[in-house]
């Protein structure tokens, strides 16, 4: 999950002074924060996951209104390499590395069309998590500016910060993981994260002004289960995500048409090809949006990939029925 996830923005028209009334933000991105939080193990198992996601944004929006404008559109791919090592009973760390490719497409009537693409590293997450109760993992983390923030255009022309695969900014992240099994079915859990993200400041945005993503936070919650169909073992899951963005600064102002709030729905289904080896698939659609100012919202996203573990043989099958390896 995210799920999670780098907010896309808009900066003012001064770069781009011949396209300024085209230009729009958009709340999208790298899912970062919201793919934390891999199944609870034993102590020495290694856990990975590799996915590809993809975050289609075409909705143009003024607050809760959608405009009947189909001429913007932008694309977040992202590949995603997660671990993860079980320490103890209690302590664990994860970290992942992202690959990014961002894309954005203006079509208006009787004008070429305006594409810009860029891609590369994008920024890396490290993550300490500690269980204080048994269904409950409480963490703390930061994130490292290891992507770029400072591409340019072909002409040489700086680009927007939401077209960079990095933020350039060190941020504190804090996370909190619940699964819990259900009494009447032992096979079926709630499970929830939560997660706050303390941005910091790019001190070098444009080479000399200060740029400040907003601090977001969101909530997952959903409930799973295990079914076994023949030889097939199958694990369909339900979650809901909300997420809520602040607005962005440059030099302490606020840039305009940035942050927002959003609820989302993602059905989930893993297949379990071995108890140590899964693929899975996450779909996630909006059910709400109401964004500062007119922005372009997420439309759809699509995260696919695998899952692997390994190390102690014996591990904890029903703790990790609900957890998939990558949430949104």
């Amino acid at each position: 999950m995210r799920p999670s996830i780098i907010g896309c923005l808009l900066l003012f028209g001064l770069i781009f002074s011949k396209n300024v009334a085209a230009q729009t933000c958009c709340s999208g991105g790298v899912p970062l924060t919201g793919n934390l939080g891999l199944p609870e193990t034993y102590a020495g198992n290694w856990q990975f996951s590799l996915n590809y996601d993809v975050n289609v944004l075409l909705t143009l929006k003024d607050g809760t209104n959608k405009l009947d404008d189909n001429s913007r559109k932008r694309l977040t791919h992202s590949a995603l390499l997660q671990a993860a090592y079980t320490f103890s009973p209690k302590l664990s760390i994860e970290g992942f590395i992202s690959y990014v490719r961002q894309e954005r497409e203006i079509q208006q009537p009787n004008l070429p069309k305006n594409f810009v693409h860029t891609e590369g590293i994008g920024d890396a997450v490290i993550l300490a998590k500690y269980k204080v109760l048994k269904p409950l993992r409480l963490g703390l983390g930061l994130k490292f500016p290891t992507g770029a923030s400072d591409l340019v255009r072909e002409d040489g022309i700086p680009l927007n910060a939401d077209l960079q695969p990095g933020s350039g900014s060190w941020d504190l992240i804090f996370w909190a993981g619940f699964n819990k099994e259900l009494s009447f079915r032992p096979s079926m859990a709630f499970f929830g994260t939560s997660t706050f993200r303390l941005t910091g400041k790019n001190h070098d945005y444009l080479g000399s002004r200060i740029y400040q993503f907003g601090n977001e936070f969101q909530v997952i919650a959903g409930i799973g289960d295990r079914l076994i169909l023949g030889k097939l073992i199958i694990d369909p899951s339900l979650a809901f995500r909300f997420r809520k963005v602040a607005a962005d600064n440059i030099d302490s102002e606020i840039v305009p048409s940035t942050g927002g709030s959003w609820v989302f729905i993602n059905p989930g289904l893993t297949y379990n090809i071995t108890q140590d080896f899964s693929t899975q698939v996450n779909a996630e659609f909006p059910m709400y949006g109401k964004v500062t100012g007119t922005q372009l919202s997420p439309t759809y996203r699509i995260n696919a990939g695998v899952f692997f573990k390994f190390g102690r043989k014996k591990d904890l099958v029903k703790s990790n029925i609900n957890a998939p390896a990558s949430n949104f």
